[in-house]
């Protein structure tokens, strides 16, 4: 059974990534719960103290700490929703886990536990969630903590009714993974399950009417959305199909141009094109009927369409179709020829620093990415590979996915294809198409940043600053228990790597592959060393945690890069 101050130094931790802390009545043996109803509880050890306990949830880790002073067993619980930020998924019983698998789920690594019979999958919250407590659909339940309404639940190292200690499932803590929003599939199953979404009346003309009768400014958006839907779903299975994406994208722009007084700018046109498509994919994904669907965007706003499934516009089953929709070209580079990709909205900028920076411009993807640019960073050793690219650009924006058939992206990135010059003519000559990557490259910008802009240097910048507020040596000289730099009594510097930069990426946007290259860098100034000194240390209540281990010598050389490296050199200007 977990001790009380493992309970409370676990709780400080949690406090500490901001997530608010509700005090439960713990169990004093199997069964008996520590209020005063003990053995004749319903809910031993799950519940909390206090009426108004959504109040009086804390993220103040001196407070949790007094709780654990009485002396009875004390549980702890995370407030779910907007206060933490965070969303509960439990599948309690096999029918919750058969429903996750028919839905294709399968393991997400995101923060996972397990007590009682099922495990609880942690996700972020998203303000388009449902607003309500607690949904339950197919079996799986979910905590939603939405529209004012509290939800708690229970986390380790508490104890359950049957003595049983829930635990992180090894590899799955906060510590190791980060939370991760949760599956597309599921959000449709929520929306769907609460009775939205019927017919509704309405006096307006039927989408094909924009065929006949010209539309003034203040209604071509909403008119040419209604009728992208219809066209979208009249494409039925083929609407992932390049040719239909295509055509459909070619009736808007002539329906824009003919039809709307005056035209909308073509940027708006291809927004359009885009929503519709995502909105067909959602309601699919869904099961909703057809014509259901084209009866409710018939009858309501492009934006109230959008709130149909709380995602972006072009989402649907958890990940970004791509290729025309996001910008790519599918057409004849020459007439009467088989059509071939090409950048279309894609944009590339080498940026010669170093290393040397590939900057991949996606107008579609400005949502997902950092300070809504839109933009990718690759290496040269990824931008040469298909699969790598793929993975930079999942990374970069967590939806998506450009390798989900990966035999067909790798034919779009790097070429190789054949093509004839006349399509449909069997004598006509075939040539091999050139990639997107390749050709990216024939309208490529260059930046030349200064020595300062370096992006290893800035990154060293940032580090050494974060640890520069490393406390100094306690009496009691211990490490700081969450994680973040503490200097100790012998001259060593101990900090938890991925605590000290998820503080770091709470003001700047670093990958992963980032952070790597920085490593290996102070590595080979350190002349040699394979690795960074790592130890481990255990706190109070019998909590174990892995520390990197710096003395003055490695801060030196952060010190160096920082610094040095930004100072510019004879020539620079």
């Amino acid at each position: 059974m977990a001790t009380q101050n493992g309970v409370a130094a676990l709780a400080a931790t949690y406090a500490a990534r901001g997530w608010k802390i509700v005090r439960l009545y713990g169990v004093v043996e199997p069964g008996v719960c520590t209020c005063w109803k003990g053995r004749d509880c319903g809910t031993p050890g799950k519940h909390p103290q206090g009426e108004a306990w959504h109040l009086s949830a804390t993220s103040d880790e001196d407070a949790i700490l007094e709780w654990f002073d009485g002396g009875k067993p004390v549980n702890i619980g995370l407030l779910l929703g907007p206060a933490s930020g965070v969303v509960d998924v439990e599948l309690d019983g096999d029918d919750a886990k058969a429903a996750w698998n028919a839905l294709g789920l399968g393991e997400i690594w995101t923060p996972t536990y397990t007590a009682g019979r099922g495990p609880h999958r942690l996700f972020r919250w998203d303000e388009g969630l449902p607003a309500t407590a607690v949904r339950k659909v197919n079996g799986i339940e979910v905590r939603i903590g939405n529209g004012g309404a509290a939800a708690q639940s229970v986390i380790p190292p508490s104890v359950h009714h049957t003595g049983k200690v829930y635990e992180w499932v090894p590899g799955m803590s906060p510590d190791d993974v980060e939370l991760q929003p949760l599956p597309e599939k599921l959000v449709n199953l929520l929306w769907n399950d609460d009775g939205t979404g019927q017919r509704i009346g309405t006096g307006r003309k039927p989408a094909r009417a924009l065929l006949h009768e010209p539309v003034k400014e203040g209604g071509r958006n909403e008119e040419v959305y209604r009728f992208a839907v219809r066209e979208a779903f009249r494409s039925g299975p083929d609407l992932d199909d390049q040719t239909e994406q295509q055509d459909l994208l070619m009736k808007c722009r002539m329906v824009n141009t003919v039809q709307c007084r005056p035209p909308m700018d073509d940027t708006e046109v291809v927004a359009i094109f885009r929503s519709a498509i995502g909105y067909v994919r959602k309601t699919r994904a869904a099961g909703m009927d057809q014509s259901a669907a084209i009866a409710h965007a018939e009858a309501t706003s492009a934006k109230e369409c959008a709130k149909l499934k709380p995602i972006k516009p072009d989402a649907g089953n958890g990940w970004v179709r791509v290729f025309t929709e996001t910008g790519l070209a599918f057409t004849p580079i020459v007439p009467d020829a088989d059509p071939e990709w090409g950048p279309g909205e894609w944009r590339l900028t080498v940026v010669h620093s170093d290393p040397l920076e590939y900057r991949l411009h996606v107008p579609a993807w400005k949502q997902w990415t950092a300070n809504g640019t839109g933009n990718v960073s690759l290496s040269v050793d990824q931008y040469r590979s298909a699969t790598k690219v793929a993975a930079a650009v999942l990374a970069a924006t967590g939806v998506v996915m450009l390798d989900d058939e990966p035999g067909k992206w790798k034919k779009i990135w790097d070429g190789g294809y054949k093509v004839k010059n006349k399509a449909g003519d069997s004598n006509s000559k075939t040539r091999t198409a050139r990639g997107v990557k390749a050709k990216l490259l024939e309208n490529v910008e260059h930046e030349w940043p200064g020595a300062s802009s370096l992006r290893y240097v800035l990154l060293a910048g940032w580090l050494y600053d974060r640890l520069s507020q490393a406390a100094q040596p306690s009496e009691d000289d211990i490490p700081d228990p969450t994680g973040r730099a503490a200097w100790r009594q012998d001259g060593s510097l101990w900090f938890a790597w991925g605590k000290v930069w998820e503080d770091i990426e709470r003001q700047h946007r670093v990958n992963d592959g980032e952070r790597l290259a920085l490593k290996r860098r102070l590595l080979a100034r350190l002349e040699g060393e394979k690795d960074f000194r790592h130890m481990e240390y255990r706190h109070l209540g019998g909590a174990r945690k892995s520390y990197v281990v710096w003395s003055r010598r490695e801060f030196a050389v952060l010190e160096e890069i920082a610094t040095t490296d930004a100072t510019p050199q004879q020539g620079d200007g």
